[in-house]
């Protein structure tokens, strides 16, 4: 990944540092008594990976959770035996979380219902997460516990499901996390810590070695959190934590004051725009002020936006934002950018604005976009290409826990793009391995403005590794499943073997 040097057969690292890339013969001598060396038998070492879009803290939450993701359950009466045995190794009148389900993947094809968690556990309150993340049911004592009943009124954005002949709440809540969190009482750090552990060990088997955490809502608390984490040694790999847009004083007092140390650094300004049907929150001039305030302080802005008129609403509010202040190398960035016709791509372009994207839903969620997605918009989703062709930086995440932090599943999305189950999608927008690695190395280093010492082994640059089982440049595409991680090495240190840990 350094063009001046694109393959070289050993790299020398002194302390987190690389010190020297080059040809054995003359990387070898310079080891000394105490030097490890690593014979990685021919296999591929490239840059460690960067997951450009993840949202740590609730993937760690959610893998103590539990699990009703489409791979381990079918039904809802899955859903209720899954919960049912948490509630029974659960305190009373303590919480039980549940993340993943999918209604489209239930044989019911529906979303559960309060009344379906409270058969399943009613003396506990529940809450049960979509894997999207947007939405989550409730039972009936969680609704409770939210003040959420009758009479309620939903948010602006939000959507409060309802029984069609007693209006009563169904238990379905759309983009109304914020009155959920008041109410859910938070792990404790033991619990957190167990988690992050545990995320981790995901990431690295991964080969990701760092991440950068969009979550919204992002702040001192979460700063403070993160950096602890990672000093105590939960978690190894590097983190840049987004700043949620109402955040931004506390960002620039602690950048000025030299805090959120511990490895962790802060990223851009985060804006997410909710999209319901045909109404996006905030509406277009709420979110062209929003933009154009941040961007007049001078910060790098990321809104996550997913369907067209989303989209373009970021795109004419960084156009504006520019015009009227004027700026090199800002490197806004769209998170998601889903569906993205040509005009808006061109757009996009113009304006210099970064798409940070997740390849690794058309593995995952391909399937459901055959499904779902208008036919004529099949061919505008995810537009790598179009995208890369038009001269946009593109960047790669995972959006993790909507996804696992798969960077081989990624990489096969975007260079074949076929579902899990082998589907083709609609449009030729697939990339080339080159281009989907830069993706999650380079393009990903980009978008956080950490180019200058990430995704590349080249001297001086810190020494973050991945060795992968076989050279993915020489994968045909149909065969780049196969391909494994075997050790990932963040600065300088073994962090996971496959040999050494398993799995």
């Amino acid at each position: 990944m350094d063009a001046a040097r694109p393959r070289a057969e050993a790299v020398a690292v002194a302390g987190e540092r690389i010190l020297l890339v080059g040809a054995e013969k003359d990387v070898r001598p310079h080891a000394g008594p105490r030097t490890e060396v690593i014979d990685c038998g021919g296999r591929a070492v490239l840059p460690g990976f960067i997951d450009g879009h993840c949202h740590l803290l609730a993937y760690a939450a959610g893998l103590l959770s539990v699990d009703c993701s489409p791979a381990v359950v079918s039904s809802i009466a899955d859903i209720q035996a899954a919960i049912r045995g948490r509630a029974q190794e659960t305190p009373a009148s303590r919480w039980v979380r549940a993340v993943g389900y999918s209604e489209v993947d239930l044989a019911e094809g529906r979303h559960p219902t309060r009344w379906d968690l409270d058969a399943a556990a009613p003396g506990h309150p529940v809450r049960l997460i979509h894997r999207s993340g947007h939405a989550c049911v409730l039972n009936s004592l969680a609704l409770r516990l939210c003040g959420i009943d009758i009479t309620t009124e939903e948010p602006p954005g939000g959507y409060l499901g309802r029984d069609i002949s007693s209006g009563e709440p169904s238990g379905l809540l759309l983009e109304m996390n914020e009155v959920v969190e008041r109410a859910v009482p938070p792990l404790s750090y033991e619990e957190l810590a167990q988690g992050v552990r545990l995320a981790s060990q995901r990431f690295l088997e991964a080969g990701v070695t760092s991440l950068v955490d969009a979550t919204h809502s992002n702040g001192p608390p979460e700063w403070e959190l993160l950096g602890r984490l990672r000093r105590e040694g939960y978690l190894a790999p590097r983190v840049t934590a987004m700043v949620g847009i109402d955040h931004l004083e506390d960002a620039r007092r602690g950048r000025k004051e030299g805090e959120n140390a511990g490895g962790v650094s802060l990223g851009p300004a985060k804006i997410v725009v909710k999209e319901l049907g045909d109404e996006i929150y905030p509406a277009e001039a709420e979110l062209a002020a929003l933009v154009a305030d941040a961007h007049g302080q001078g910060w790098q802005v990321a809104v996550h936006a997913v369907e067209e008129r989303a989209v373009a609403a970021v795109v004419a509010a960084y156009e504006a934002a520019l015009a009227e202040r004027p700026r090199g190398d800002h490197r806004h960035r769209i998170e998601h950018c889903g569906i993205c016709p040509p005009e808006l791509v061109r757009r996009i372009a113009a304006a210099g604005v970064l798409v940070v994207t997740q390849p690794s839903f058309l593995y995952y969620n391909g399937e459901r976009y055959l499904r779902r997605v208008a036919s004529e918009k099949q061919t505008n989703l995810y537009p790598l290409r179009s995208l890369g062709r038009a001269g946009v930086r593109l960047a790669a995440g995972s959006d993790c826990p909507v996804a696992p932090p798969d960077v081989i599943a990624g990489l096969y999305g975007a260079v074949a793009r076929r579902s899990a189950d082998g589907r083709p999608l609609p449009g030729a927008e697939a990339v080339s391995i080159e281009e989907a690695l830069a993706m999650y190395i380079t393009g990903a280093a980009f978008s956080t403005f950490a180019e200058g010492e990430r995704g590349s082994i080249a001297p001086g640059w810190l020494a973050d590794l991945v060795v992968l089982s076989d050279d993915p440049a020489a994968c045909p595409p149909a065969e780049l499943l196969g391909l494994r991680p075997e050790l990932t090495i963040v600065g300088g240190r073994v962090d996971w073997s496959r040999s050494r840990d398993g799995k």
